[in-house]
């Protein structure tokens, strides 16, 4: 909720370019990658703040806007986004998992960190963009992990 336009910006290696946001969480201040999909969503939420109006993504982030990022296009930012999820989840029947439990904002922490783990990202790399220990990971993920190894154990 409080990411900042001013906390985005372009990180390059070997040529490539990569969107990295800075967070503060419960273990400090990290960058984090986004995926390169998340550039189109940064994109259009920025093409919907009328105080941006005009200005290209390439501009918001060389001109360090301090606005927030995650607002209404007036400029308001509710005090939390979970009614808006919840709504959004039962309206495409997709508010309870598979166990019957109700998804939150937080459960799709836990789809991200599936995800990686399936796609091969390392349990030591995972841990960093989570902010997590590499142990946390794997007491949560275990089984995952395993059956993920299952080529090579077999």
């Amino acid at each position: 909720m409080g990411l900042c336009w001013n906390q985005l910006e372009w990180h390059e290696s070997e040529r490539k370019k990569y969107l990295r946001l800075w967070v503060a969480g419960k273990s400090g201040g990290r960058w984090l990658i986004a995926k390169h999909t998340a550039v189109a969503v940064f994109e259009r939420l920025a093409a919907r703040q009328r105080d941006l109006e005009g200005k290209s993504f390439e501009t918001i982030l060389q001109s360090r806007v301090p606005q927030k990022v995650f607002r209404f296009s007036a400029g308001y930012q509710p005090h939390s986004f979970i009614g808006t999820f919840r709504r959004l989840m039962r309206d495409s029947g997709l508010l309870k998992s598979t166990d019957g439990q109700n998804r939150t904002l937080y459960s799709l922490r836990h789809t991200y960190a599936t995800q990686e783990l399936l796609a091969g990202t390392g349990i030591h790399t995972l841990a960093r963009q989570l902010g997590n220990s590499a142990q946390m990971i794997e007491q949560y993920y275990s089984k995952l992990t395993a059956t993920l190894a299952a080529e090579r154990l077999a």
